[in-house]
């Protein structure tokens, strides 16, 4: 009898305040609890071209902050609720598809980014641009989640 050495796996499903991260993050976790896969949540907070001086700056980088940390806690809420997943969460500054990248190479038990697209994004087409371009250094599959499917579709799918 052999002895295999069951490797944890993740999704890493990368969030913002839109309806389709919802779609992404219920796709995840309905995927990931049929074949107990973990996700992790990822939301990347994009530094502000306006520098605003001194209170004023750390201030708004609070609500920022507060208002990502009560976004990703609704998401996991939800991954919860759907399957049973407690997802880790995971908040950045940066441009995001370099901290997406950055994180999906430095975890190896990271095995797919998942992405939710809606047609009339434009930021969203930028980001799976770029990290399609870098498809030399990013060594895990990209999964784009339509906004529009409907939990029954996910679950067929999933």
């Amino acid at each position: 009898m052999h002895q295999f050495d069951i490797k944890p796996s993740k999704y890493l499903v990368c969030v913002d305040d839109t309806d389709v991260s919802r779609a992404a993050t219920r796709f995840a976790a309905i995927k990931g609890a049929k074949r107990g896969i973990l996700i992790d949540l990822l939301h990347v907070i994009v530094p502000s071209e306006l520098q605003p001086m001194g209170s004023v700056a750390e201030k708004m980088k609070q609500e920022q902050r507060e208002a990502t940390e009560k976004l990703m806690q609704s998401l996991a809420e939800e991954a919860f609720e759907i399957a049973g997943i407690t997802p880790s969460l995971w908040i950045k500054e940066g441009k995001p598809s370099e901290q997406i990248l950055e994180l999906a190479m430095s975890d190896p038990d990271i095995n797919m980014i998942v992405l939710g697209v809606n047609q009339e994004s434009k930021s969203g087409d930028r980001v799976i641009s770029w990290l399609t371009s870098s498809a030399e250094k990013l060594m895990v599959p990209i999964m784009l989640v339509p906004g529009n499917l409907t939990d029954a579709q996910m679950e067929k799918l999933g």
